[in-house]
């Protein structure tokens, strides 16, 4: 994306890009700032007054997902000037919050979810996701499933130990695109170690293969994300736990 004064300077040229008639249009400038990390450039946006803060409701947005699926959380109070945080087990797994996390499951440890189609918001994404992990309509597996990822790869790892105890599948094939895992979601995310380690410490398991390639979470560190220094972190990892065995 371009720095933030040619941004700006593009903008202020074409005011009409601010209007109400263009919020799609900085909906998506938002998305793409997200995934490149660009909270300069919402800012930016937010400070010319764009439309899309008045807009009510809201549109629809991946916008909330692609902060807690990609590990840009600490963009939230940008995006939460313009969404709410929706009021989900998995969402609340990814902020952190333990004890509206324990809300959702009843004395037993059971757990009490609701309309199921309420923990998944239906955005084209969450539509993208449950066709691409071919995971059907949705189930309390799926919902716990989900708010376990979202709560590794923002490294809430009390959510994710209480999780794990009340029926999370560590060795679920959620991940961003399609079936893998998510260790496989993992290698593309900035500083993933302490969440690649948090799984394998509670036993992942590390030869899962995703669905297209037939590749480990190692294989994707090598040739899909080109880095070597990262798959030969995972193959000692994989060795030592072998090796406490």
């Amino acid at each position: 994306m371009a720095n933030v004064d040619a941004f700006v300077s593009a903008l202020t040229r074409e005011p009409q890009l601010l209007g109400d008639e263009w919020v799609d249009f900085q909906n998506g400038l938002i998305g793409a700032a997200i995934l490149n990390d660009r909270g300069a450039i919402i800012a930016a946006l937010f400070d010319l007054d764009a439309a899309i803060l008045r807009r009510q409701p809201p549109p629809r947005s991946q916008a909330i997902e692609f902060a807690f699926t990609y590990d840009k959380a600490h963009l939230l109070p940008l995006l939460t000037r313009v969404w709410p945080i929706p009021d989900d087990l998995p969402h609340a797994a990814a902020i952190g919050n333990l004890s509206r996390v324990k809300q959702w499951f009843d004395a037993s440890g059971a757990p009490v979810l609701g309309d199921l189609e309420q923990q998944f918001p239906r955005t084209s994404s969450h539509v993208q996701t449950y066709d691409d992990l071919h995971w059907g309509a949705p189930t309390a597996q799926h919902v716990l499933d989900t708010a376990l990822a979202w709560s590794v790869i923002n490294r809430r790892f009390d959510v994710a130990d209480f999780l794990l105890e009340h029926g999370a599948n560590i060795n679920t094939n959620w991940n961003s695109h399609e079936p893998a895992s998510i260790l496989h979601h993992l290698v593309f995310l900035p500083n993933p170690y302490p969440s690649m380690q948090f799984l394998i410490d509670r036993g992942i398991d590390m030869t899962i293969k995703d669905y297209r390639w037939n590749g480990t979470a190692q294989g994707w560190a090598r040739v899909g994300n080109n880095d070597e220094k990262m798959a030969q972190w995972l193959e000692e990892a994989e060795r030592q736990r072998e090796q406490k065995r």
